[in-house]
Protein backbone atom coordinates (compact mmCIF):
# COMPACT_ATOMS: atom_id res chain seq x y z
CA UNK A 1 0.00 0.00 0.00
CA UNK A 2 1.34 3.02 -0.72
CA UNK A 3 0.92 6.18 1.30
CA UNK A 4 -1.91 7.99 -0.78
CA UNK A 5 -4.16 4.55 0.21
CA UNK A 6 -3.33 4.52 3.58
CA UNK A 7 -3.53 8.70 3.62
CA UNK A 8 -7.42 8.03 2.31
CA UNK A 9 -8.40 5.53 4.47
CA UNK A 10 -7.10 7.01 7.48
CA UNK A 11 -8.22 10.52 6.92
CA UNK A 12 -12.20 8.88 5.93
CA UNK A 13 -11.97 6.93 8.81
CA UNK A 14 -11.59 10.28 10.76
CA UNK A 15 -14.51 11.75 9.59
CA UNK A 16 -16.43 8.19 9.54
CA UNK A 17 -15.49 8.22 13.34
CA UNK A 18 -16.17 11.70 14.51
CA UNK A 19 -18.43 14.56 14.17
CA UNK A 20 -16.29 16.23 11.70
CA UNK A 21 -18.26 16.88 8.72
CA UNK A 22 -15.45 17.39 5.55
CA UNK A 23 -11.50 17.47 5.80
CA UNK A 24 -9.68 19.47 3.15
CA UNK A 25 -5.88 18.29 3.21
CA UNK A 26 -2.71 19.30 1.09
CA UNK A 27 0.61 17.60 1.01
CA UNK A 28 3.20 19.20 -0.69
CA UNK A 29 6.85 17.13 -0.26
CA UNK A 30 10.25 18.06 -2.01
CA UNK A 31 8.99 20.75 -4.09
CA UNK A 32 5.69 19.18 -5.46
CA UNK A 33 1.56 18.62 -4.29
CA UNK A 34 1.78 15.12 -3.98
CA UNK A 35 -1.77 15.37 -2.33
CA UNK A 36 -4.73 16.91 -2.54
CA UNK A 37 -8.22 15.98 -1.73
CA UNK A 38 -11.34 16.36 0.22
CA UNK A 39 -13.30 14.15 2.58
CA UNK A 40 -16.75 14.66 3.87
CA UNK A 41 -19.03 17.07 3.49
CA UNK A 42 -18.43 20.89 2.70
CA UNK A 43 -22.38 21.57 3.56
CA UNK A 44 -23.88 19.06 5.77
CA UNK A 45 -27.47 20.41 4.49
CA UNK A 46 -26.92 19.85 0.68
CA UNK A 47 -24.79 16.80 0.92
CA UNK A 48 -22.03 18.84 -0.95
CA UNK A 49 -18.93 17.06 -0.70
CA UNK A 50 -15.43 18.41 0.35
CA UNK A 51 -13.17 19.08 -2.42
CA UNK A 52 -9.48 19.99 -3.22
CA UNK A 53 -11.42 23.83 -4.27
CA UNK A 54 -13.62 23.38 -1.18
CA UNK A 55 -12.95 27.07 0.59
CA UNK A 56 -12.62 27.06 4.37
CA UNK A 57 -11.90 29.70 6.73
CA UNK A 58 -8.65 30.54 7.68
CA UNK A 59 -8.79 31.44 11.28
CA UNK A 60 -5.66 32.62 12.99
CA UNK A 61 -3.70 30.66 10.23
CA UNK A 62 -4.29 33.71 8.51
CA UNK A 63 -1.81 35.37 10.55
CA UNK A 64 1.03 34.52 8.69
CA UNK A 65 -0.45 36.68 5.81
CA UNK A 66 -0.95 39.40 7.92
CA UNK A 67 2.29 39.00 8.76
CA UNK A 68 3.69 38.32 4.68
CA UNK A 69 1.77 42.05 4.21
CA UNK A 70 4.15 43.34 6.55
CA UNK A 71 7.14 41.92 4.54
CA UNK A 72 6.10 42.78 1.28
CA UNK A 73 6.32 46.26 2.76
CA UNK A 74 9.70 45.90 4.55
CA UNK A 75 11.00 44.64 0.95
CA UNK A 76 9.59 47.16 -0.97
CA UNK A 77 11.14 49.73 2.43
CA UNK A 78 7.92 51.00 3.48
CA UNK A 79 8.42 49.81 6.76
CA UNK A 80 10.85 48.28 9.27
CA UNK A 81 10.11 45.68 11.92
CA UNK A 82 11.66 48.27 15.14
CA UNK A 83 9.44 51.05 13.54
CA UNK A 84 7.28 52.34 16.83
CA UNK A 85 3.31 51.29 16.79
CA UNK A 86 2.31 54.55 16.88
CA UNK A 87 4.59 55.76 13.47
CA UNK A 88 1.14 54.58 11.89
CA UNK A 89 -1.41 54.69 14.83
CA UNK A 90 -0.68 58.02 15.97
CA UNK A 91 -4.26 57.84 17.80
CA UNK A 92 -3.24 55.04 19.90
CA UNK A 93 -2.26 55.81 23.78
CA UNK A 94 1.13 57.04 25.50
CA UNK A 95 1.40 53.19 26.48
CA UNK A 96 1.99 52.68 23.47
CA UNK A 97 4.68 53.97 22.79
CA UNK A 98 7.24 51.48 23.36
CA UNK A 99 5.17 49.06 21.13
CA UNK A 100 7.24 48.30 17.81
CA UNK A 101 5.53 46.42 14.28
CA UNK A 102 7.74 43.16 15.59
CA UNK A 103 6.04 43.38 19.00
CA UNK A 104 2.88 43.13 17.34
CA UNK A 105 3.85 40.20 15.15
CA UNK A 106 5.49 38.12 17.76
CA UNK A 107 2.99 38.90 20.34
CA UNK A 108 4.95 40.40 22.86
CA UNK A 109 3.18 44.17 22.27
CA UNK A 110 1.67 42.77 26.20
CA UNK A 111 -1.88 43.22 24.84
CA UNK A 112 -4.60 41.25 26.53
CA UNK A 113 -7.33 39.16 24.68
CA UNK A 114 -10.70 39.92 23.51
CA UNK A 115 -13.80 38.47 25.47
CA UNK A 116 -15.99 37.45 22.91
CA UNK A 117 -19.51 38.22 24.00
CA UNK A 118 -23.14 38.77 22.01
CA UNK A 119 -24.44 41.79 23.52
CA UNK A 120 -22.73 45.11 24.52
CA UNK A 121 -21.25 44.18 28.10
CA UNK A 122 -18.76 46.13 30.93
CA UNK A 123 -15.03 45.15 30.30
CA UNK A 124 -14.24 42.36 31.64
CA UNK A 125 -11.26 41.03 34.16
CA UNK A 126 -8.09 41.17 31.83
CA UNK A 127 -9.90 41.39 28.73
CA UNK A 128 -12.22 43.49 26.33
CA UNK A 129 -15.59 42.30 25.35
CA UNK A 130 -16.39 42.26 21.58
CA UNK A 131 -19.42 42.01 20.62
CA UNK A 132 -19.51 39.59 17.92
CA UNK A 133 -22.95 40.86 16.71
CA UNK A 134 -21.77 44.39 16.58
CA UNK A 135 -20.18 46.04 13.10
CA UNK A 136 -16.92 47.99 13.95
CA UNK A 137 -15.23 50.22 12.34
CA UNK A 138 -11.49 50.56 12.53
CA UNK A 139 -11.81 53.34 14.38
CA UNK A 140 -13.86 51.23 17.17
CA UNK A 141 -11.45 48.23 16.89
CA UNK A 142 -8.71 50.79 17.82
CA UNK A 143 -10.39 52.18 20.35
CA UNK A 144 -11.32 48.62 22.04
CA UNK A 145 -7.36 47.77 21.44
CA UNK A 146 -6.34 51.01 23.51
CA UNK A 147 -8.54 49.94 26.52
CA UNK A 148 -7.03 46.60 26.41
CA UNK A 149 -4.78 46.04 29.39
CA UNK A 150 -1.40 45.03 29.07
CA UNK A 151 -0.31 41.83 30.85
CA UNK A 152 3.95 43.14 30.26
CA UNK A 153 5.46 46.03 29.01
CA UNK A 154 6.26 45.37 25.30
CA UNK A 155 9.02 43.46 24.69
CA UNK A 156 9.05 41.80 28.06
CA UNK A 157 6.84 38.92 27.61
CA UNK A 158 5.02 36.31 25.14
CA UNK A 159 0.63 36.65 25.15
CA UNK A 160 -0.90 34.69 22.93
CA UNK A 161 -3.66 37.71 21.54
CA UNK A 162 -5.45 38.65 18.39
CA UNK A 163 -5.03 42.72 19.32
CA UNK A 164 -1.80 43.10 17.66
CA UNK A 165 -2.50 41.37 14.66
CA UNK A 166 -5.63 43.43 13.94
CA UNK A 167 -3.75 46.47 14.63
CA UNK A 168 -1.23 44.82 11.97
CA UNK A 169 -3.65 44.61 9.50
CA UNK A 170 -4.47 48.45 10.36
CA UNK A 171 -1.13 49.46 10.02
CA UNK A 172 -0.56 47.48 6.50
CA UNK A 173 -3.93 49.59 4.68
CA UNK A 174 -2.52 52.87 6.14
CA UNK A 175 0.97 52.30 4.22
CA UNK A 176 0.06 50.71 1.46
CA UNK A 177 -3.54 52.65 1.13
CA UNK A 178 -5.88 49.49 0.68
CA UNK A 179 -6.85 46.71 3.06
CA UNK A 180 -4.83 44.04 3.57
CA UNK A 181 -6.15 41.51 1.95
CA UNK A 182 -6.24 43.76 -1.51
CA UNK A 183 -2.38 43.60 -0.95
CA UNK A 184 -1.97 39.44 -0.63
CA UNK A 185 -4.30 39.64 -3.76
CA UNK A 186 -1.83 41.50 -5.72
CA UNK A 187 1.35 40.74 -4.43
CA UNK A 188 0.85 36.87 -3.23
CA UNK A 189 -2.59 35.33 -4.29
CA UNK A 190 -2.75 35.98 -7.75
CA UNK A 191 1.09 36.17 -8.36
CA UNK A 192 1.19 32.39 -7.13
CA UNK A 193 -1.52 30.78 -8.35
CA UNK A 194 -3.82 31.04 -5.03
CA UNK A 195 -6.94 31.56 -6.91
CA UNK A 196 -9.75 31.56 -4.65
CA UNK A 197 -8.11 32.85 -1.55
CA UNK A 198 -9.50 35.93 -0.75
CA UNK A 199 -10.65 37.88 2.51
CA UNK A 200 -13.65 36.21 4.52
CA UNK A 201 -17.44 38.11 3.57
CA UNK A 202 -20.74 36.78 4.78
CA UNK A 203 -22.70 38.30 1.90
CA UNK A 204 -20.40 37.60 -1.16
CA UNK A 205 -20.85 34.57 -2.97
CA UNK A 206 -18.15 32.56 -2.65
CA UNK A 207 -18.43 29.32 -5.29
CA UNK A 208 -17.19 26.49 -3.23
CA UNK A 209 -17.70 27.58 -0.04
CA UNK A 210 -18.10 25.47 3.21
CA UNK A 211 -20.47 25.69 5.71
CA UNK A 212 -19.22 25.98 9.52
CA UNK A 213 -20.18 24.07 12.06
CA UNK A 214 -19.93 23.33 15.90
CA UNK A 215 -20.62 20.83 18.61
CA UNK A 216 -22.88 21.75 21.25
CA UNK A 217 -24.81 20.00 23.45
CA UNK A 218 -23.52 16.95 21.87
CA UNK A 219 -25.21 17.71 18.54
CA UNK A 220 -23.77 18.81 15.67
CA UNK A 221 -24.85 22.43 14.71
CA UNK A 222 -24.23 25.27 12.32
CA UNK A 223 -21.73 27.81 13.80
CA UNK A 224 -23.33 30.90 15.61
CA UNK A 225 -23.48 34.44 13.15
CA UNK A 226 -20.61 37.12 13.49
CA UNK A 227 -20.83 40.74 12.31
CA UNK A 228 -19.37 40.91 8.40
CA UNK A 229 -16.38 43.36 9.79
CA UNK A 230 -15.54 40.71 12.12
CA UNK A 231 -14.92 38.00 9.67
CA UNK A 232 -11.74 39.66 7.86
CA UNK A 233 -9.82 41.32 10.21
CA UNK A 234 -5.76 41.08 9.94
CA UNK A 235 -5.87 38.36 12.71
CA UNK A 236 -7.49 35.71 10.67
CA UNK A 237 -9.70 37.23 8.33
CA UNK A 238 -9.27 35.00 5.37
CA UNK A 239 -10.68 32.18 3.04
CA UNK A 240 -8.73 29.83 1.05
CA UNK A 241 -9.09 26.11 -0.49
CA UNK A 242 -6.68 23.32 -0.24
CA UNK A 243 -5.54 23.65 -3.62
CA UNK A 244 -4.82 27.55 -2.51
CA UNK A 245 -3.09 26.57 0.19
CA UNK A 246 -0.79 23.62 -1.51
CA UNK A 247 0.78 27.08 -3.82
CA UNK A 248 1.29 28.97 -0.81
CA UNK A 249 3.31 25.95 0.75
CA UNK A 250 5.36 25.47 -2.97
CA UNK A 251 6.36 29.55 -2.42
CA UNK A 252 7.06 28.69 0.66
CA UNK A 253 9.62 26.28 -0.40
CA UNK A 254 10.90 27.75 -3.34
CA UNK A 255 10.32 31.47 -3.53
CA UNK A 256 9.06 33.91 -6.19
CA UNK A 257 7.59 36.62 -4.95
CA UNK A 258 9.24 36.52 -1.43
CA UNK A 259 12.66 36.95 -0.59
CA UNK A 260 14.48 33.39 1.33
CA UNK A 261 16.00 35.34 4.03
CA UNK A 262 11.87 37.13 4.12
CA UNK A 263 10.67 33.72 4.92
CA UNK A 264 13.70 32.95 7.23
CA UNK A 265 13.02 35.67 9.38
CA UNK A 266 9.11 35.04 9.10
CA UNK A 267 9.71 31.74 10.62
CA UNK A 268 12.86 32.73 13.08
CA UNK A 269 11.65 32.98 16.94
CA UNK A 270 11.82 36.12 18.06
CA UNK A 271 13.66 37.33 21.49
CA UNK A 272 12.20 38.91 24.58
CA UNK A 273 13.78 41.25 25.94
CA UNK A 274 16.36 39.12 28.21
CA UNK A 275 17.63 37.45 25.23
CA UNK A 276 15.49 34.49 25.18
CA UNK A 277 12.71 33.49 23.08
CA UNK A 278 8.93 32.57 24.23
CA UNK A 279 8.06 29.25 25.75
CA UNK A 280 6.43 27.88 22.46
CA UNK A 281 9.27 29.80 20.34
CA UNK A 282 6.81 31.95 18.90
CA UNK A 283 7.96 34.14 15.45
CA UNK A 284 6.16 36.26 13.15
CA UNK A 285 3.11 34.40 12.63
CA UNK A 286 4.73 30.84 13.08
CA UNK A 287 5.14 29.30 15.97
CA UNK A 288 8.20 26.65 16.62
CA UNK A 289 8.77 23.14 18.23
CA UNK A 290 10.68 19.94 18.16
CA UNK A 291 9.47 16.34 16.89
CA UNK A 292 11.49 13.53 17.22
CA UNK A 293 14.84 15.65 16.74
CA UNK A 294 13.40 17.91 13.35
CA UNK A 295 12.31 21.39 13.48
CA UNK A 296 8.39 21.82 13.22
CA UNK A 297 6.77 25.01 11.78
CA UNK A 298 3.40 25.62 12.47
CA UNK A 299 -0.03 27.62 13.71
CA UNK A 300 -3.41 26.81 13.75
CA UNK A 301 -6.60 28.47 13.55
CA UNK A 302 -10.28 28.47 14.82
CA UNK A 303 -13.05 30.74 13.90
CA UNK A 304 -16.78 30.84 12.30
CA UNK A 305 -17.17 26.79 12.77
CA UNK A 306 -13.89 26.56 11.05
CA UNK A 307 -10.46 25.14 12.01
CA UNK A 308 -7.25 24.92 10.32
CA UNK A 309 -3.81 23.56 10.49
CA UNK A 310 -0.65 24.53 8.69
CA UNK A 311 2.75 22.92 9.70
CA UNK A 312 5.80 22.62 7.87
CA UNK A 313 9.50 20.22 8.44
CA UNK A 314 11.67 21.91 6.34
CA UNK A 315 14.59 19.51 6.94
CA UNK A 316 12.07 16.27 5.87
CA UNK A 317 11.33 19.12 3.08
CA UNK A 318 7.45 18.46 3.87
CA UNK A 319 4.66 20.72 4.76
CA UNK A 320 1.03 19.39 5.45
CA UNK A 321 -2.33 21.64 5.84
CA UNK A 322 -5.29 20.51 7.03
CA UNK A 323 -9.04 22.12 6.60
CA UNK A 324 -11.86 21.25 8.53
CA UNK A 325 -14.99 22.73 8.99
CA UNK A 326 -16.22 22.01 12.61
CA UNK A 327 -14.67 24.27 15.53
CA UNK A 328 -13.95 21.16 17.73
CA UNK A 329 -12.15 19.21 14.84
CA UNK A 330 -8.80 18.01 15.64
CA UNK A 331 -6.49 19.38 12.74
CA UNK A 332 -3.63 19.30 14.46
CA UNK A 333 -3.14 15.96 15.36
CA UNK A 334 -4.98 15.13 12.20
CA UNK A 335 -1.82 16.91 10.19
CA UNK A 336 0.84 15.58 12.79
CA UNK A 337 -0.28 11.98 11.91
CA UNK A 338 -0.31 12.59 8.09
CA UNK A 339 3.40 13.56 8.01
CA UNK A 340 3.81 10.44 10.13
CA UNK A 341 2.31 8.30 6.91
CA UNK A 342 3.60 10.02 4.55
CA UNK A 343 7.57 10.41 6.56
CA UNK A 344 7.66 7.60 9.04
CA UNK A 345 10.97 9.79 10.60
CA UNK A 346 7.62 12.33 11.86
CA UNK A 347 5.32 9.61 13.71
CA UNK A 348 3.11 11.80 16.50
CA UNK A 349 3.87 10.49 20.00
CA UNK A 350 1.26 8.38 20.75
CA UNK A 351 0.03 6.99 24.65
CA UNK A 352 1.91 3.75 25.83
CA UNK A 353 1.28 1.72 28.34
CA UNK A 354 2.34 3.34 31.65
CA UNK A 355 5.34 2.46 33.46
CA UNK A 356 5.51 4.12 36.90
CA UNK A 357 2.54 6.21 38.18
CA UNK A 358 4.06 7.45 40.88
CA UNK A 359 6.19 9.42 38.03
CA UNK A 360 3.46 10.83 36.42
CA UNK A 361 2.01 11.94 39.32
CA UNK A 362 4.93 13.74 40.80
CA UNK A 363 5.10 15.19 37.40
CA UNK A 364 1.25 16.10 36.77
CA UNK A 365 1.58 18.22 40.53
CA UNK A 366 4.51 20.10 38.87
CA UNK A 367 2.61 20.93 36.37
CA UNK A 368 -0.32 22.08 38.17
CA UNK A 369 2.07 24.18 40.59
CA UNK A 370 3.58 25.70 37.46
CA UNK A 371 -0.17 26.14 36.10
CA UNK A 372 -1.23 28.00 39.45
CA UNK A 373 1.71 30.17 39.37
CA UNK A 374 3.45 28.61 42.05
CA UNK A 375 6.55 26.51 40.87
CA UNK A 376 8.47 25.37 43.43
CA UNK A 377 12.45 26.47 43.28
CA UNK A 378 13.58 23.35 44.90
CA UNK A 379 12.39 21.13 42.08
CA UNK A 380 14.73 22.60 39.64
CA UNK A 381 18.64 22.72 38.69
CA UNK A 382 19.90 26.05 39.15
CA UNK A 383 20.06 26.74 35.39
CA UNK A 384 16.45 25.29 34.65
CA UNK A 385 15.13 27.90 37.05
CA UNK A 386 17.17 30.87 35.74
CA UNK A 387 15.81 29.80 32.46
CA UNK A 388 12.13 28.99 33.30
CA UNK A 389 11.83 31.64 35.90
CA UNK A 390 13.02 34.46 33.74
CA UNK A 391 9.40 34.85 32.12
CA UNK A 392 8.17 31.11 31.12
CA UNK A 393 6.22 30.32 33.87
CA UNK A 394 4.10 33.28 33.66
CA UNK A 395 4.28 32.90 29.75
CA UNK A 396 2.59 28.65 30.78
CA UNK A 397 0.30 29.88 33.20
CA UNK A 398 -1.10 32.91 31.25
CA UNK A 399 -1.72 29.88 28.03
CA UNK A 400 -4.64 28.70 29.33
CA UNK A 401 -3.03 24.95 30.12
CA UNK A 402 -5.62 23.42 32.18
CA UNK A 403 -5.00 19.69 33.78
CA UNK A 404 -8.31 19.45 36.04
CA UNK A 405 -10.43 18.09 33.48
CA UNK A 406 -8.21 15.43 31.21
CA UNK A 407 -5.06 13.22 32.46
CA UNK A 408 -1.68 13.41 31.23
CA UNK A 409 -0.86 10.57 29.01
CA UNK A 410 2.39 9.32 28.87
CA UNK A 411 3.94 9.05 25.33
CA UNK A 412 7.82 8.16 26.05
CA UNK A 413 9.93 7.13 28.56
CA UNK A 414 13.20 6.85 29.44
CA UNK A 415 15.57 6.34 32.16
CA UNK A 416 15.57 4.63 35.45
CA UNK A 417 15.73 5.72 39.19
CA UNK A 418 15.53 9.38 39.75
CA UNK A 419 17.04 10.52 36.35
CA UNK A 420 14.55 10.18 33.11
CA UNK A 421 13.11 11.28 30.47
CA UNK A 422 9.32 12.04 29.96
CA UNK A 423 6.44 13.39 27.64
CA UNK A 424 3.26 13.58 28.35
CA UNK A 425 0.26 15.42 26.22
CA UNK A 426 -2.82 16.79 27.85
CA UNK A 427 -5.93 17.23 25.82
CA UNK A 428 -6.99 20.87 25.43
CA UNK A 429 -9.92 22.21 23.47
CA UNK A 430 -9.21 20.20 20.43
CA UNK A 431 -5.14 20.60 21.11
CA UNK A 432 -2.66 18.42 22.36
CA UNK A 433 -0.45 19.98 24.47
CA UNK A 434 2.90 18.26 24.51
CA UNK A 435 5.34 18.65 27.33
CA UNK A 436 8.75 16.66 27.64
CA UNK A 437 10.14 17.05 31.23
CA UNK A 438 13.58 15.68 32.16
CA UNK A 439 14.73 15.24 35.89
CA UNK A 440 18.54 14.47 36.88
CA UNK A 441 19.17 11.82 38.94
CA UNK A 442 18.44 13.92 42.22
CA UNK A 443 14.73 14.51 40.53
CA UNK A 444 15.35 18.20 39.92
CA UNK A 445 14.45 19.25 36.78
CA UNK A 446 17.19 19.65 34.33
CA UNK A 447 14.76 20.57 30.98
CA UNK A 448 11.01 21.42 29.71
CA UNK A 449 9.49 21.83 26.79
CA UNK A 450 6.07 22.66 25.67
CA UNK A 451 4.22 22.02 22.19
CA UNK A 452 1.40 22.18 20.32
CA UNK A 453 -0.03 19.59 18.05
Amino acid sequence: MNFTEKLDRYLQAEVDNSQVPGLGVAIVHDGEIVHLRGYGLANVENLTPVTPDTVFHSGSTGKMFTSACVMFLLQDGRIKLDDPLSRYISEGPESWAGITIRNLLSMMAGFGNFDIVFAPTDSGEGAIPLNLWQDHSDDQLIDLARRSPFMYQPGEGYQYSNTGYILAGLVVARISGKPYYELLRERLFEPVGMATAREASWYDIVPNRAAGHCIREGRLENRYWAAPTLQRTGDGGLYYSPRDIAHWLLELDNPTVLRPETIALMSEPVLMQNGQPSFNSYALGWQNSELRGHRKIRHGGTWDGFRAEIARFPARKLSVCVLANMDEAQVARIGQKIAGIVDPALAPYEPIAEVDADLTQRDNELLQAIVDRRAPRGSFTDEAWRQWNNGWFEQVASSGVTIAGAPLELTHHEGDGGAYLRRYRLEMGGYFLHWTIRRDAGGRVSEMRFHME
